[in-house]
């Protein structure tokens, strides 16, 4: 299991207080666990857009401080754009992440909900220890909501769990001795996201325009 970083996102509480009209607005919590240890990372977005969902799976790799051999995801159309029994298509952004990490991403099966316990279990574990610790304090801002949510996730990663028998002792003791040194190391520099613009048809003076800008393909 230590070659499996697992990841989706959390439905959306209500956690943000909008100042000018007293709404209490919905976040999107991005959340992945890993391998052996159960190491977890979250951060907090607005939606669950293909940048959020890039941004969120670099900064978790970058929190890990390693690459694992397969990146699992939920099967998001952020994510994925076909999976079928005998296909499956990246998002183009994601196919270039996984080019980038020199991994694999490998969603679980469609249509096969159950086939994914140990995201189900790690979902419910964070709507008892951090959505509803979060929920105890007002935020007024996403900065100071991925704040509280950070100090929240470091004390569950150092916590030690409840059997004394566990050999991990914590998340955290548990990554450094069995899931980071079979992890590959992360590249020397920093992933970029792509903008992807399609045309279905080369106008007339061979000029595409991106962004207010022309760009000849000749």
């Amino acid at each position: 299991m230590s070659r499996y970083l697992l990841f989706g996102v959390y439905d959306q509480p209500e956690l943000l207080l909008d100042t000018s009209t007293g709404e209490i607005r919905k976040v999107h919590i991005f959340t992945t666990t890993l391998g052996f240890s159960s190491l977890i990372y979250a951060e907090i977005f607005m939606d669950e857009k293909l940048r959020q969902f890039i941004v969120g799976t670099v900064h978790a790799l970058s929190f890990y401080g390693a690459v694992p051999k397969y990146l699992v995801p939920d099967n998001l159309r952020t994510a994925v754009t076909k999976h079928s029994r005998d296909e499956l298509v990246l998002q183009s952004a994601f196919s270039d992440l996984e080019t980038f990490y020199d991994t694999i991403i490998l969603p679980p099966p469609p249509r096969k909900p159950k086939g994914k316990p140990t995201v189900e279990n790690h979902v419910r574990f964070l709507e008892t220890h951090l959505v509803e610790t979060l929920k105890k304090d007002t935020y007024t801002s996403l900065e100071a909501l991925n704040a509280a949510a950070k100090k929240i996730v470091t004390d569950i990663n150092q916590r030690p769990f409840q059997k004394k028998s566990d050999i991990r002792e914590t998340r955290m003791n548990g990554y450094e001795t069995y899931d980071k040194p079979r992890m590959n190391k992360l590249p020397g520099e920093s992933y970029t996201l792509c903008d992807y613009k399609y045309f279905l048809k080369v106008p007339d003076n061979y000029h595409l325009e991106y962004d207010a800008h022309y760009y000849s393909v000749l």
